[in-house]
Parts: structure tokens; sequence; C-alpha cells
């Protein structure tokens, strides 16, 4: 048989000898393991290297084993070492500290190579490429940007509140037309239909995919890269097939906005936008197509980051004041002292609210968007605490269990805005710090988090200053308890639930009369 033949995957010789190939390498480095030094403890591995990972809500499984194991828990999963940090001193130690050696991240054979997010460049691998969408990113998000984005923020959360005027019962969906008007007029100029857009439809099953394999090792392939070879057919492929069909969704989701913004360029109708503003520069420079893609990737960065992220931290701010009235009248109370009722709440208000930035502060924590953060790789061998960490090790932050970390958060389950009213007691004994961690470590932390931030404050405090939320009630008028539970996924977010949502006040009926809502 000749060697081409060997080396075609459709020919089951070809699976022999990798299956060989893989026993091997297991079995090398199970020994070498052994000779090196100490590692994290962790639960202990099969002969083939595989430990049984759970495969829902990982964060509270993880968070169970650090009573068992400590903050660092290693896994070796098919010749994959896998590291679980637990503590956020260790994660600031280690990702923060040590950024230069931990800012990489882990090949996603499914999300990159399968299903396409390979312009995605929070999975990119530390180097040129990540830099390069970075630094564009910067330029248009970066922390002293707010004043350029927040007129139409401002815009969106209006067109919010009239929408939840007309029909509360549908608080969901506003809430995610919302995020997606604002990220989607920022990116491309595009100002999205009131029902059904197009754009957003296609992006919401685009993420929602994303949300389903985001958590490495969700598929096998992500352990073993040499699985992406085998054809569909072949018995536990299905993979491919579901990859391919996702990768549609993907490809659709960064191609079509962005040809839009050319067309609309090329006829002098375009509006002024990250996609816009950058092609322009990039037509006048006469750049290359690489530079081109990385505007395509940013621009649709801007909405896959944004939309789905501010969208789950302001479900919760919902579920949060319909099951803890008490906070919301308290959040009221000090917007009718500190602004009185005539008008909405400002964003040059948000230092005179404490307990409404508290409130969105809580959301973030309570249920973090992101539970187990995105996953990390270190490039080189390391030491730590005494324990070795080899070189490509996968990393994954236990971003819940930490802010769920009963001596940084006491009573961490429950929502309660008042402890980071006193952030200077705070800092002098080390609890309750605020929870930046939500959005991320090192040089790999979110950097449109200022962004996210203002959108989910205004939304919180504007809403708070019209409307009363509460629990929804059944046909004999009794409170129907929400279901507190969070969906399991790369990108957490509350399971469906119903509120009653109604005007607070006579002025408050009258600004939203001014807004443009006149049905009330």
């Amino acid at each position: 048989m000749a060697w081409r033949d060997l080396l075609n995957p459709a020919s089951p010789d070809f699976w022999f000898i990798a299956g060989c190939a893989a026993v091997v390498i297991v079995i090398r480095q199970t020994a070498v393991r052994k000779v090196r030094r100490l590692l994290p403890p962790g639960p202990k591995s099969s002969w083939f290297g595989q430990v049984e990972l759970p495969k829902t809500y990982q964060w509270k499984t993880y968070a169970e084993w650090r009573k068992i194991y400590g903050d660092l828990i290693y896994i070796h999963v098919f010749g994959n070492p896998l590291l679980v940090i637990n503590s956020a001193k260790v994660a600031s130690d280690l990702l923060d500290k040590r950024s230069g050696n931990y800012s990489s991240r882990p090949v996603r054979t499914m999300v990159t190579e399968l299903m396409g997010w390979d312009w995605l460049f929070s999975t990119h691998r530390y180097g040129q490429w990540w830099r390069k969408h970075r630094t564009l990113f910067h330029h248009h998000f970066h922390s002293n940007a707010g004043p350029d984005f927040q007129p139409i923020q401002t815009k969106e959360t209006y067109t919010m509140l009239r929408n939840l005027a007309h029909d509360p019962t549908k608080f969901s969906y506003h809430i995610r037309r919302t995020a997606a008007a604002v990220v989607m007029f920022v990116s491309y100029g595009h100002q999205i239909a009131q029902e059904g857009d197009e754009y957003v439809t296609l992006a919401d099953k685009a993420l929602a995919c994303l949300g389903q394999a985001g958590i490495f090792g969700t598929y096998l392939v992500d352990y073993i890269p040499m699985l992406k070879y085998v054809p569909s057919w072949v018995p536990g492929a299905g993979f491919q097939n579901q990859a391919k069909e996702w990768r549609k969704l993907t490809q659709a989701m960064i191609n079509r906005p962005f040809e839009k913004v050319k067309e609309k360029m090329a006829n002098g109708t375009a509006i002024p936008c990250v996609a816009a503003t950058e092609l322009e520069k990039w037509i006048q420079s006469s750049g290359s197509p690489e530079d081109e893609r990385v505007i395509k990737d940013v621009s649709a960065i801007a909405y896959a980051a944004g939309a789905d992220t501010t969208v789950s931290a302001i479900q919760s701010f919902f579920l949060a004041m319909s099951t803890h009235p008490e906070i919301q009248r308290k959040a009221q109370e000090e917007i009718d002292r500190v602004i009185g009722t005539d008008r909405l709440p400002l964003f040059s208000d948000k230092e005179s609210l404490p307990y409404v930035d508290s409130i969105v502060w809580e959301c973030l924590r309570w249920n973090p968007v992101t539970p187990l953060g995105i996953s990390h790789a270190v490039t080189a061998d390391d030491e730590y605490d005494g324990y070795y960490i080899p070189r490509g090790t996968t990393v994954l932050p236990n971003v819940w269990g930490m802010l769920h970390d009963e001596e940084t958060y006491p009573d961490p389950l429950s929502f309660s805005p008042e402890r980071y009213m006193d952030r200077e007691k705070n800092a002098a004994t080390g609890v309750n710090e605020l929870p930046w961690i939500a959005f991320g470590f090192g040089r790999r932390m979110c950097p449109g988090r200022w962004f996210a931030l203002d959108q989910v404050w205004l939304a919180a405090a504007t809403v708070l200053s019209v409307f009363h939320i509460s629990k929804a009630l059944d046909d004999q008028g009794r409170p129907i308890e929400p279901d507190l539970n969070y969906t399991s996924g790369l990108l957490s977010r509350p399971n469906p639930f119903q509120c009653e949502i109604v005007p607070r006040s006579e002025k408050a009926v009258l600004l939203l009369k001014n807004l443009g809502v006149e049905q009330l």
C-alpha cells in the first residue's frame, strides 16, 4: 500500500494508525508526567488519561471540587492538561501578573476551525494577528470613548422604555432588540427594524450555536484535534455535520452586514460607523486584503461581544427587581431624592446614584454572563505555589466560583447591592470587591467593558425611574414564582420568566408620554 493511502482519512488503515499513535502519545505523556515535578491535585484519570467531566453547569461542579482539591484543579483528559482556577487570588497571580505566559488561547478546533469563529479575536492565540485586532478594537472602544456612544445608547434605551409601556409581556425581546440596535448602529450604521430584523435574527442563531459549543472540551475534537479529519459518516462523527450547519450561520453573520456597508459606501448612503470609517481609511491607503479582514472581524466582534453580554445582565436586573421589591424601592427612593421625578436619569447622574450603580455590579456578580470565563493557554512551563504547570495547559478560570466565594462575598447566593456601598471599608477588609473579573483577566480582559457597563447602567436607571417591576400573577391573582436558574453554556442568561411591569406613578406616565408613548 502506498504511503499516500495511509495518509488518506477515508482509508480504514489511517484510523488504525491514528488510534495507535494516540495511545502511544497518551502513554508517553503519562510516563513523563510521573517523573516531572509535582502537579496540582485533581481527580485521578484513567489509563487513557480520561476524567469524566461535568456536562452542564461545570462552574458549580468545579466550585464543589475546590473543597476537595483546592484553588487549583489539574485534570488530564486524552493527553491534554487542563487547569481549573477557583480562586481570584490565584487568577490574579497567574492570569494578571504573569499575563505574558497566560494570555494565549488553546486550539479550539470545533469553534474556530469547524464552526468558523476564527474571526472572533477572543479565540485568537496570543500573537501579532491578535494584537492587530485588539489595537483596532481599542481605537474605537477605549475607556474614554463613552461620550461617543452615549447618544445612541440613550436613544435606543428610550425606545425600550416606549416598547415596555406598550407591551411589557415582551420585555425579554425589547431588551435584546435594544442591545442589538446599539451595537448594529455602532458597527455598521444599521438601524434595525422594530420587529424581525434579518441581521439580528441571523446573529442570534449564530451566537446560540457558539453558546452550545463555546466551553472548551464540550466536543471531543477539542481534546483530539485529529478528529476533525474524521468523515461525517463515521459513527460518533455527527459533530461534523452539526459544525457545517453552524458554520453557514457564522459566515453569514460576519459577511452579510459588512457587504451591506460596502454597498452603501458605493452608492453614497453609508452612515458613519466602525466599518465605514475604517473601510474609508483602508481605501485611501490602498490597504491589503489582510487589513480589510481585520476591519470585517472587528466590526462583527463588537456585535458578538456586546449584544449578548448586555442582554444577560439586563435580564438579570429584571429578574432581581421582580424578586426583591425592597431593593427596587430603595433604588427608586435614591433616584427620586437625587434627580426628582420630572426627568429621566442621565449618564451625568451616575456618580450621584451609588445604589443604582451597586445594583448593576451585583447583576454582573450574581450570575456572571460567562461563568467559566474564556479559556487561556500556557505558553511556557511554569511553577506556582510549588506546583508544576506544563506548557500547553488549558486554563479555565471559574469566574462563577470566584464571585461566589464566601470569604470574599459573604452570603454569595443572595442578591445584595448593599455589599458595595462602603467601598473604602471593603478595600480595607478585603471583601466585596467590585466584580471586574466578570470581564476577564490580564491582557484578555474584555476591551468593551466600559461600553457594556454604560449600557446596563442606563437601562437599569431609566427603568427604575418610570416602572415598577413585580412577580407576574396567575389567573387567581397569586404571584408566580420565577425560575431563578440560568442556562448552562458559554454565555449564561436567566431561563425564561414572567414579570409585571407597570408605570410607577402619574409623573412616570407623563414622562413616558413625552417619549412618544400615547396609549397608557
